[in-house]
């Protein structure tokens, strides 16, 4: 059973913030890394043929809150998730239960096939960040075997 990415719209850079292996971009990335995260979101990884799918549950999280790093191996997605109550408003506040994360996320996701990564398609829906990549297609190299017959 063949599945379409037709569903998926490839992201823009208005939408989301993507920034690739080995481009001037990829210093831009840097000020990201923090060693203070404070939660990272739980993913589904599957391949489907040629295909690599990752699902991540991101509630709540704003397309413009969320930097996505792509390598040939590896993907890292970060961001924040603000809390919509105002916490630092100065009153009184009793907390009863306090489960639900916020601040700043990431999460770096192996990937099990090396991908093309400039042909990932993104879309934030319902709380769920998919993203699809083609695998890489296997090049193979003709050797010759040096010898003039």
């Amino acid at each position: 059973m063949r599945h379409s990415l037709s569903g998926i719209k490839k992201g823009r850079h208005s939408d989301f913030k993507i920034v690739f292996e080995k481009t001037e971009m990829a210093e831009t990335f840097a000020p990201f890394i923090t060693d203070f995260v404070n939660w990272e979101p739980p993913f589904d990884l599957y391949v489907i043929d040629d295909t690599i799918i990752i699902n991540m549950e991101l509630p709540g999280v704003k397309t413009e809150d969320i930097l996505i790093y792509v390598a040939r191996y590896f993907v890292i997605v970060s961001g924040t998730k603000e809390n919509p109550v105002n916490l630092t408003t100065g009153d009184n506040i009793v907390f009863h239960n306090f489960e639900i994360s916020y601040g700043r996320f990431e999460r770096r996701i192996d990937l099990p096939l090396p991908i093309e990564i400039r042909r990932g398609k993104y879309l934030l829906e319902n709380g769920i960040l998919t993203i699809k990549f083609p695998v890489e297609k296997e090049r193979i190299i003709p050797i010759e075997d040096g010898t003039d017959e």
